[in-house]
């Protein structure tokens, strides 16, 4: 079947001393959306990293075609008593966005969209985790306490940029998890979610291989701020999050319409494409799959 690609970029309104304000910029591409978005952002510093870890984040976008597998290059920033994993992609754009006119990114919106949208924050505020994501043009914010995950220590072990790691199994949210883990950094963290191991987690990945997270670099001298978008969020539970999430990638230019106010109309070829405006079945799961027991 052939794929739909086509670019919509909304709200492009006035810019100020090279700074881009209100600007949308969603491709719909198969008819899922991804996009980008600026309206003069501010954001807080909460911490110092002293160490950064990139990782390859590989997960597929249709689990009956191997194929389809997308990537992002994320970053975990790691400071004393915190941490925050994002899209190294989507600082990147955030980066580029501040400095470019409407004008350049109407030219050339391909430039600003990609990388993922949420962020996880360990250990902020004590105790807890909290995940900040956008859905079409709001943020959500989803605090929980630090979950717990039973690890179980297995005698594999595997070279990952020239540490030797052991390995761990663990069940979490509805999925099984391998883990390749390294004593030789002194960090008990790792990728997105996934800690409690005694030492930090160089790689990660689902026993059906939907979804998996391998470290590719290391900065042991790191000096950025960890910051967080200092935006009116909705805050929520991770259930109802999911719920809404489901909605929108299920649905995406019927939830614009009625939970942002936003009217959409998508031509292809000169011709008004109705059916994108209506639902879809999703061809893959959510990296939770417990969302939908609650």
């Amino acid at each position: 079947m052939k794929k739909i690609s086509l670019v919509i970029t909304l709200c492009l309104v006035s810019f100020l001393t090279g700074f881009a304000q209100n600007v949308q910029v969603i491709r719909i591409n198969g008819g899922s959306m991804s996009g980008s978005s600026l309206s003069n952002v501010e954001k807080k510093e909460i911490g110092k990293a002293v160490m950064e870890f990139m990782y390859d984040y590989r997960y597929l976008k249709d689990t009956t075609d191997v194929t389809s597998e997308s990537t992002d290059r994320m970053i975990l920033q790691v400071g004393y008593g915190i941490s925050k994993f994002s899209s190294y992609r989507a600082m990147q754009i955030d980066s580029l966005l501040r400095v470019s006119t409407t004008e350049q990114i109407e030219a050339n919106p391909d430039r600003y969209i990609g990388g993922e949208t949420y962020s996880i924050y360990k250990n902020y505020p004590t105790g807890k985790f909290t995940m900040t994501d956008k859905i079409a043009t709001d943020w959500f914010l989803v605090e929980e306490l630090i979950p717990e995950q039973q690890w179980t220590l297995t005698d594999e072990t595997k070279e990952i940029l020239g540490y030797q790691c052991k390995s761990a199994k663990c069940s979490f949210r509805g999925r099984e998890y391998t883990a390749y883990y390294t004593d030789e950094i002194p960090v008990a963290d790792g990728p997105w979610k996934f800690g409690g191991l005694p030492g930090f987690i160089m790689e990660v990945r689902d026993a059906d291989n939907h979804y998996s997270f391998t470290c590719v670099g290391i900065n042991s001298k790191a000096d950025r701020a960890i910051t967080m978008q200092e935006v009116s969020y909705n805050k929520t539970s991770r259930a109802k999050f999911y719920q809404t999430k489901h909605r929108y990638d299920t649905n995406p230019l019927g939830y614009l319409e009625t939970v942002s106010g936003i009217k959409v109309n998508v031509t292809s070829n000169g011709e008004k494409r109705d059916d994108l405006s209506k639902p879809r079945e999703l061809t893959y799961d959510y990296i939770e799959r417990d969302w939908k027991n609650y």
